[in-house]
């Protein structure tokens, strides 16, 4: 373990190092990134066309090309920014945060609202950039965000990678600007998480859209394909009591994205659970439409091959 935290701190300070250098400067890298992923080693070029062109089935070859390109371009700009938030450590990087206004909030008091009475699962998607939210505090300008919500009951949830290097390197680089905060919760260990702090009106705020585990249960239709999707956050609110927002990412330009809140439920005590996971992704599935390029097209999303029998007559699949 202590050569995974040598080699992972080394990663670490090149890339708080690079971070340091303003955007533009970054995004010229992520220029020649985003050329050589495409050009060079075709990366995920398979599963980038194939889930654009199952997606759009509709759409001309020449639009489904453009789309994946400008989605090349994307990927570096998400390099870009990602090793951007990773220089920006404590105060000074936290400034520089919002002197960017790399995100901003729409409406922050939906979420501030829906947290008053009661924890909230908020449901965000691989659209904009999931991995600048440790800077979700710095994101509401005007508004201080920490005289409103715990930041100690603020937690984020993420899916470990397979790398120990790699997944300490995101762990650090995601909590830059706030290296004190230690409320990166791993998506397997949230049920117990969220039972031992029930009273404490947590927010949670976690990927809904992520291929899932062995537990999975069947969306039905989403973009075109038949999808399997993580039932746990939404069957966690309905156990709980807690109210469930979606998060809307939009991408207005290079360097800047707006978060908005949207209600699913004030209240899932009760509710079915499914319902509700439908209702995310038909929220999920509009933005995706109205702006193609802003999600993980590179993500293999669909496993068909692991769908079972009994889930692949009810989707029409036999």
């Amino acid at each position: 373990m202590d050569s995974v935290k040598i080699r992972a701190g080394m990663v670490r300070s090149l890339i708080s190092l690079t971070g340091k250098l303003p955007l533009k400067a970054l995004y010229g890298l992520g220029d020649a990134v985003a050329w050589f992923m495409r050009s060079v080693l075709d990366y995920r070029k398979n599963v980038i066309y194939t889930n654009i062109a199952r997606a759009f089935p509709w759409q001309t070859y020449e639009w489904i090309d453009s789309i994946a390109r400008q989605y090349y371009s994307r990927m570096g700009d998400l390099a870009a920014e990602t090793i951007w938030f990773g220089g920006c450590n404590g105060e000074k990087g936290r400034r520089r945060l919002r002197k960017q206004r790399i995100y901003e909030y729409v409406n922050p008091e939906v979420l501030i609202e829906a947290n008053r009475e009661r924890g909230v699962m908020a449901m965000k998607s691989h659209c904009g950039n999931w991995e600048l939210f440790g800077g979700m505090f710095e994101y509401s300008y005007g508004l201080d965000m920490n005289e409103y919500l715990n930041k100690d009951n603020f937690y984020v949830a993420y899916r470990s990678m397979s790398s120990k290097v790699s997944d300490l390197v995101f762990y650090e680089n995601r909590r830059a600007p706030h290296p004190d905060y230690h409320g990166l919760v791993e998506d397997t260990k949230l049920m117990r998480h969220a039972v031992a702090h029930r009273q404490d009106r947590p927010v949670y705020v976690l990927n809904a859209d992520q291929f899932p585990y062995k537990g999975c249960h069947y969306v039905g239709k989403f973009l075109n394909q038949p999808t399997e999707g993580m039932l746990g956050g939404f069957s966690l609110a309905s156990k709980l009591g807690f109210a469930v927002l979606y998060m809307r990412e939009e991408r207005v330009s290079r360097g800047h994205y707006r978060l908005t809140f949207e209600v699913i439920t004030e209240n899932a005590a009760g509710q079915d659970p499914e319902k509700l996971m439908r209702k995310y992704y038909d929220l999920l599935e509009a933005d995706i439409r109205k702006d193609p390029v802003n999600w993980l097209w590179s993500h293999k999303r669909w496993h068909y091959d692991s769908i079972r029998p009994e889930a692949k007559e009810m989707l029409g699949l036999e």
